[in-house]
């Protein structure tokens, strides 16, 4: 036999052992069989990332995570999540630390008032998201978490929906969602990317020693300048178009009572909290109409609302980077508001006691 033949023999055989070695740890690890898989969702799940902060002043690198279940969080067992946040960009915060997000700072506040350290939550924001993905959230992702079984669920919501609808108004056409809202991608060739992504042992494997890596590096000192704050301009034309509003608010409506309805299957409490955007932006009109919306389900449903547009204030530049994100300045307001509210609130408030 040449060596040529020999070379490839043993290749051939090292391939197939290194084949049958993947096919074993997949068939273990991977997500494949499982009933509850993630199957093509297109949440990200077990990343980290960490940079610089440029829009607010930070005293060392700022650090993004989600874990293997595409939220963030610190908890250490998925049964000690008490509470998820559901949102779009503002409840993800994809440019804050870990530390500094809203989320984060209410579950310290929960912590330290009923002296739980197990007291978890659980950030399940999505860039982009509007109430047609929150309410898909269940069905796709959430019912496909063992063991998540939380007492409440935090709807922070108002500005995606606002954007959809005047893009509806400025197209004279019906709303048009975005790919956060499907949760899962139309194309062919992308659904097969995301499956495998979502139930490859192999690939979660590469991104949890990934993200290890990079989190060493946290704690680098790195000061920042802040962001001077944009503020786009534009105005949406909503005269004689009443109808067409009154429509989506109808149908907002209805995805609010579906998701209502979803919690409540689930043995859970919902918890709906209005937005607001400084004054004078193009969206500010139309964003009182989705949270005036809001206000009136919460009524007429009986469900928890805490109307955050009309009891603090997040001022540019100072709380905010952009029109819609804050900075953690921002995030102090917002959580000590809804720590407030939990806590003060009949309904809610014997769920919030010390514990002895």
């Amino acid at each position: 036999m040449s060596k040529a033949k020999k070379y490839f023999k043993v290749f051939l055989i090292n391939f197939f052992i290194f084949f049958l070695g993947i096919l074993i740890l997949e068939s273990f690890f991977g997500g494949w069989l499982k009933k509850n898989n993630f199957s093509d969702l297109i949440v990200k799940k077990n990343i980290t990332k960490v940079w610089s902060p440029v829009h607010y002043k930070s005293d060392h690198n700022a650090m993004y995570k989600k874990d293997k279940y595409g939220f963030r969080g610190n908890y250490e067992n998925i049964s000690q999540v008490k509470i998820i946040t559901v949102g779009g960009s503002t409840t993800d915060e994809r440019w804050i630390d870990e530390n500094l997000t809203w989320t984060r700072m209410l579950q310290e506040k929960i912590i330290k008032h009923i002296n739980d350290k197990n007291y978890k939550i659980a950030n399940a924001g999505v860039d982009g998201q509007s109430s047609l993905g929150h309410l898909k959230n269940f069905d796709y992702w959430f019912s496909k978490i063992e063991k998540l079984n939380p007492k409440f669920y935090i709807f922070y919501i108002g500005i995606n929906d606002a954007v959809i609808l005047a893009d509806s108004l400025e197209k004279n056409s019906s709303e048009n969602f975005n790919r956060a809202d499907h949760l899962k991608d139309k194309n062919p060739s992308e659904k097969i990317v995301n499956y495998i992504k979502n139930n490859s042992a192999v690939y979660n494997l590469h991104k949890i020693l990934d993200g290890y890596l990079i989190a060493k590096k946290y704690g680098v000192s790195h000061g920042t300048d802040t962001w001077k704050g944009s503020f786009e301009k534009k105005k949406i034309e909503i005269y004689n178009k009443s109808d067409q509003i009154d429509k989506f608010l109808k149908d907002y409506n209805d995805r609010l009572i579906k998701i209502s309805n979803k919690v409540k299957k689930e043995s859970s409490t919902s918890i709906f909290i209005t937005q607001q955007v400084p004054q004078g932006h193009y969206l500010e009109e139309l964003l009182i109409m989705v949270n005036q919306q809001t206000i009136k389900f919460c009524k007429f449903e009986k469900q928890v609302c805490l109307n955050l547009h009309q009891k603090i204030n997040l001022e540019m530049d100072k709380d905010l980077y952009d029109a819609f994100h804050t900075r953690p300045n921002g995030n102090k307001k917002i959580s000590k508001f809804i720590f407030k509210e939990l806590v003060s609130n009949p309904k809610l408030k014997i769920y919030f006691s010390k514990i002895q």
